[in-house]
């Protein structure tokens, strides 16, 4: 059982679409391949230069927003007397708040004593204008806070890579006294946007101007789709950034990849292993690693309830509180038991330790009803298998890992061998040689100053 639930957690976490482990799994394998091929290929003062742009940004990636929203939650929030808990989506639509508010039962999920009754009250006051709006301001201002750390680190590590180039010189080569220190220029055939290094700014970045409110609603509450904002500003920034036309090419080549292989690469590996299991193998894979491993599923199956308890619930009512009810009231329903386990509908827990919906977090009812046209479809192909039940599931099961593996596994083999080798490839036909040519840059600048 125990290594069932390890499993299951594991897979769970790998697998969720809305989670930043496999993402940071993938750039750490990325970061790690580059910073060593770096110090083999190009020397020490490139692998330093390396692994303080990789781990730094990876510091920053991944710890910039969690730090800067959570500072705001004790500044900003406390003293606006609201629970950042609290999802404004719900805010933001009158039949939903009247719901969760006459609904709410237990303690916040962030507090040990308020009620979500008194969070949605405080949130509610306004007609939730203060909580919408403090929401939205913590989402951009960390999020810039968070590009802003990067640009700090990019200017740092250019500096020390310099230094370090310099001191260098100095441990092997006498030179003269007097030497000016002076900025890397570029190549006059690179474009103009790309300017000097010390002459990057913010306003030179483009502006996003006209965004849809879906794409808005999905950038502010889905990690993943606020962290792509994030790489979407360290790829501009990297790049307008560049030291010569060689590395803007190579930050190309990498950020690319990087991108490609995160977010597009894996969701492409997922529907074809989903497709292919549903399609062929007729062992739909679209439901959760815990909906699958969970014993309520397989109960289901072997008692024949799955569409009975499907045909109960109102989804195709336009009603939305209607359907938020069945949700309450309904806690043995095999689709409410999924969406929990789903994390589509959140639980918490009052003094006493009894379970409740918790209001306070945002149900989204479009991955309901999808959720119970994912059990439809399992139930389905389950009696066309005419199977035993543990066998389906088992299968079910080994089908739903592989996904996983597949996804995460491939995309970290691009990631660790075919990037840093198309990089060091690209440089070697370019430059003639795989040596740190930034390096080769300041000290050719350094010598020419000398001369003079």
């Amino acid at each position: 059982m125990a290594i069932q639930a390890i499993t299951t957690k594991v897979i769970s976490t790998l697998g969720n679409k809305e989670s930043l482990i496999p993402i940071m799994i993938k750039d750490g394998v990325d970061s790690l391949s580059l910073t060593c091929k770096s110090f083999k290929e190009g020397g020490t003062v490139e692998g330093i230069d390396r692994a303080t742009d990789e781990f730094g940004t990876q510091a920053i990636w991944i710890g910039g927003i969690p730090f800067f929203k959570k500072l705001i939650d004790v500044t900003a929030y406390k003293a606006a007397k609201i629970n950042p808990a609290v999802d404004p989506r719900i805010l933001a639509d009158k039949e939903y708040s009247f719901w969760a508010l006459k609904n709410a039962k237990g303690i916040m999920s962030n507090s040990k004593t308020e009620t979500v009754k008194t969070a949605l009250s405080d949130c509610l006051k306004d007609g939730g204008k203060k909580a919408k709006n403090l929401y939205k301001g913590k989402v951009a201002v960390a999020t810039a806070l968070t590009l802003g750390a990067f640009f700090f680190l990019t200017k740092t590590k250019q500096k020390n890579t310099k230094n370090n180039v310099k001191k260098e010189m100095n441990d092997n080569v006498i030179l003269k006294n007097n030497i000016k220190e002076t900025d890397l220029t570029m190549d006059k055939n690179t474009p103009k946007i790309f300017g000097e290094i010390n002459k990057c700014h913010f306003e030179k970045q483009p502006a996003f101007k006209g965004l849809g409110k879906n794409v808005v609603d999905a950038v502010m509450f889905n990690p993943v789709h606020n962290m792509k904002i994030i790489d979407a500003g360290i790829t501009t920034e990297r790049l307008a950034c560049s030291r010569n036309k060689v590395e803007f090419c190579e930050h190309a080549i990498k950020e690319g990849g990087f991108l490609f292989f995160i977010y597009g690469f894996g969701n492409l590996i997922e529907k074809g292993i989903n497709k292919f299991s549903s399609n062929v193998l007729k062992k739909p894979i679209d439901l959760a690693i815990d909906v699958i491993m969970d014993n309520d599923l397989s109960k289901a199956l072997s008692n024949n309830t799955i569409l009975k308890d499907l045909s109960k619930a109102p989804l195709k009512d336009k009603s939305l509180t209607k359907k938020l009810d069945f949700i309450v009231n309904n806690p043995d329903n095999i689709l409410v038991k999924a969406a929990k386990k789903s994390n589509i509908v959140s639980t918490v827990k009052d003094k006493s330790g009894n379970i409740f919906v918790d209001t306070s977090k945002y149900i989204d009812m479009k991955q309901f009803e999808q959720l119970a046209d994912n059990l439809k479809n399992l139930d389905k192909n389950f009696k066309l298998s005419n199977e035993p039940v543990k066998k389906f599931t088992n299968k079910l099961k080994g089908l739903k890992v592989s996904s996983v593996a597949a996804n995460v596994g491939i995309s970290c083999l691009f990631l660790g061998v075919l990037i840093p080798k198309l990089i060091y490839k690209f440089r070697n036909e370019k430059t003639g040689s795989t040596k740190f040519h930034v390096a080769e840059d300041i000290k050719n600048n350094s010598k020419s100053v000398s001369s003079k």
